[in-house]
């Protein structure tokens, strides 16, 4: 077997649709292969929001992560093989690498970059988790 787990970043981008598309073909080759597609939300810091505003963004937010995902699942319903879709908040790095972990993923696999370019200046998320991973992490471009 190539990996039983495969954990997917999945953002809405080009390249994670790439990535979901290269996980499902990997899982056609046997069907115990697992397929987790994560969607980290990062949600603002609170005191700088007042009022009610911060649980309406935060309700915003975690409804189009949902809605992301549900994207993810419509693919993956074609497959016989096992699959779970994960919406979580925080930082995406961490995220990933902590379901990672858990959840006894052996293969990462996410875009080259994802939909934000302002973080390519601070480093990107994808090269954070090459360094980080302990697992292969299969980079799409």
């Amino acid at each position: 077997m190539l990996c039983s787990k495969i954990l997917v970043a999945y953002d809405e981008s080009e390249l994670a649709f790439k990535s979901l598309e290269k996980a499902i073909e990997l899982a056609k080759l046997d069907p115990a292969i697992e397929i987790h597609v994560l969607h980290a939300v990062t949600l603002p810091i609170k005191p700088n929001i007042y009022g009610n505003a911060f649980q309406q963004i935060e309700e915003s937010m975690r409804t189009h992560g949902n809605e992301v995902v549900q994207k993810a699942e419509a693919l993956l319903s074609e497959l016989p093989n096992a699959s779970q879709t994960y919406v979580i908040e925080g930082s995406a790095i961490t995220a990933l690498l902590e379901h990672a972990k858990t959840n006894h993923c052996d293969l990462i696999i996410m875009g080259s970059r994802g939909l934000s370019g302002f973080k390519e200046f601070l480093g990107s998320v994808s090269h954070s988790i090459v360094q980080q991973s302990p697992v292969p992490v299969l980079l799409v471009k």
